[in-house]
């Protein structure tokens, strides 16, 4: 999967790209992700179904705010995975 990454926390001014560039939002079903540029050093603040899908995309570092049925492991990462597709997508 194809993610931009970059240093987008104001927190860190490394340059490295090991975390999302900007605040993100995926959604699916009634489930709602954001993410948000994180430190350096920081880990990723997710549940482990989030986890797992950053972990695959090459993130390192991450805060996460999550609203609706995060129980709902499919939704929960399809939500994740669409947040960081996000990253990618152009809106006009």
């Amino acid at each position: 999967m194809k993610v931009k990454r970059g240093c987008g926390s104001w927190e860190c001014g490394c340059g490295l790209p090991h975390t999302v560039p900007y605040e993100v939002v995926g959604e699916s079903g009634s489930v709602r992700v954001v993410l948000i540029p994180a430190p350096r050093g920081l880990g990723i603040a997710a549940g482990d179904t989030s986890k797992k899908v950053m972990d695959m995309a090459g993130i390192k570092d991450v805060w996460t705010r999550t609203a609706g049925s995060t129980r709902t492991t499919l939704n929960f990462a399809k939500a994740t995975y669409n947040a960081l597709i996000n990253t990618i997508t152009v809106r006009a």
